[in-house]
């Protein structure tokens, strides 16, 4: 069921007694601007950890305790032109709990405790509790460099959108701009979101809907707001050249990332052609590139591909040994080739369609999936039941696939380099 809480306040429940546990899932957005990352990662990272009641990482466990073992998190994440802060809480249903104890109204007061009383002294953060959480993410920021695949994905996103700091940044902004930060200054943006944030929740499980809208209309918080709209896809701006970078590393292994622009988008006509096309390429055990360039010549330890209906982009990350670079990005163009000749099994394309599908259905039987479908079919303003994504799989054919492979345009290259000096770029 849909409910409007207040402008731009929304709750969806969904009823289902197939788990032990209930979730609420509450997103907080607005367009992305990348002023803002850094200031949203270490607000969730605030939320999260302390309030007023609260005041320590210790009191929070505690009372998730009491509350028979929830389980709260808060994160930041970036749907296409969307920034958002996610709460969220799982928590037991109450026909396994004592009888008599009713955990709905405590879990929601717990929820409007930790977003609308936080730890703060008069017109800022607690100091001492801002200080030791910012040096935590300055420190988590620091430790990225030694996470080769992840921080090989962050400089070619960096790379792909050369002239869009919105979405070539990494959503937790930088270390320079997380130590400008004060504790002020993060209580006023804090005030901010809460002020003007389109806030869409969801409730999943086997719980009161009406103890649940009774709950959240007792947020101080939640009065009428008004966002106006923005477009949720990104389009990236045109580039003269395809943006090349390389830093040497010490160490075996290097990685390859490639990234090419894929103008097919969420709801286009060729969308379930381009992730089946990307299953094929190399987003599975069975395609190409899994196949042929680390089953069969054994030139990666490891090579995918991903695709983002978001952003309009498919990208390939290989663990390589430096030597064999080139050749890799030769037999990356070969499958690609392949798939754009329409050159594959009718075998192949079945395998990967069944997979899709039972990976599909077997998402039924998690309770976080259920509540991330459900909001990405909303903000989509899709309404496929799962008979209709199923028809749709099954329904794209090799001309389709062929069609997505050759609008594929190299546009990103980053190497993580091990053959080189220790350190620097070039």
């Amino acid at each position: 069921m849909e409910f409007e809480i207040a402008k731009d306040v929304h709750l969806t429940t969904i009823p289902t007694t197939k788990f032990k546990n209930s979730k609420i899932v509450m997103n907080f957005t607005f367009p992305a601007h990348h002023e803002n990352y850094a200031k949203l990662a270490l607000l969730a990272e605030l939320l999260e950890n302390c309030s007023a009641q609260y005041d320590s990482e210790l009191l929070v466990s505690r009372q998730l305790s009491k509350l028979y073992g929830a389980s709260f998190g808060v994160t930041v994440l970036r749907y296409g032109n969307q920034h958002t802060l996610q709460v969220s809480i799982t928590f037991p249903n109450d026909k396994y709990l004592p009888e008599g104890e009713v955990l709905t109204p405590q879990i929601l007061a717990f929820l409007r405790e930790m977003i609308e009383n936080p730890f703060i002294d008069g017109d800022h953060f607690n100091d001492a509790y801002f200080e030791i959480h910012q040096k935590n993410v300055l420190n988590y920021l620091d430790s990225i460099a030694d996470n080769k695949e992840f921080f090989s994905t962050l400089e070619l996103q960096r790379l792909y959108y050369p002239n869009d700091p919105d979405h070539g940044h990494f959503l937790m902004g930088n270390k320079a701009e997380m130590a400008q930060i004060t504790a002020k200054s993060l209580y006023d943006f804090y005030k901010s979101v809460l002020a003007s944030a389109k806030v869409t929740i969801l409730v999943a499980g086997d719980l009161s809907e009406q103890a649940v809208i009774d709950g959240f209309k007792d947020f101080d918080s939640f009065s009428d707001r008004a966002q106006a709209p923005y477009e949720l896809r990104v389009i990236p701006k045109p580039i003269d050249q395809v943006q090349e970078d390389t830093k040497f590393i010490e160490g075996s292994q290097s990685v390859l990332s490639m990234a090419y622009e894929l103008p097919i988008y969420f709801g286009d006509g060729l969308y379930f052609a381009a992730v089946i096309f990307n299953q094929l390429f190399g987003g599975s055990s069975q395609s190409l590139l899994f196949a042929n360039v680390r089953e069969k010549r054994s030139l990666a330890y490891d090579i995918h591909s991903s695709y983002n209906s978001l952003v309009g982009m498919d990208s390939v990350q290989a663990g390589i040994d430096y030597q064999n670079e080139q050749e890799v990005i030769s037999m990356v163009n070969q499958q690609l080739e392949q798939l754009s000749a329409g050159n594959f099994s009718d075998a192949l394309l079945d395998g990967v369609k069944e997979a899709m599908i039972n990976q599909h259905r077997s998402e039924a039987d998690h309770l976080g999936a259920l509540i991330e479908a459900r909001y990405v079919q909303q903000i989509m303003q899709s309404d496929l039941s799962d008979e209709q994504w199923e028809a749709q799989i099954q329904g794209v054919n090799r001309d389709q696939i062929s069609q997505v492979a050759k609008q594929l345009r190299l546009r990103a290259i980053y190497q993580l380099n091990s053959g080189g000096q220790s350190d620097g770029n070039h």
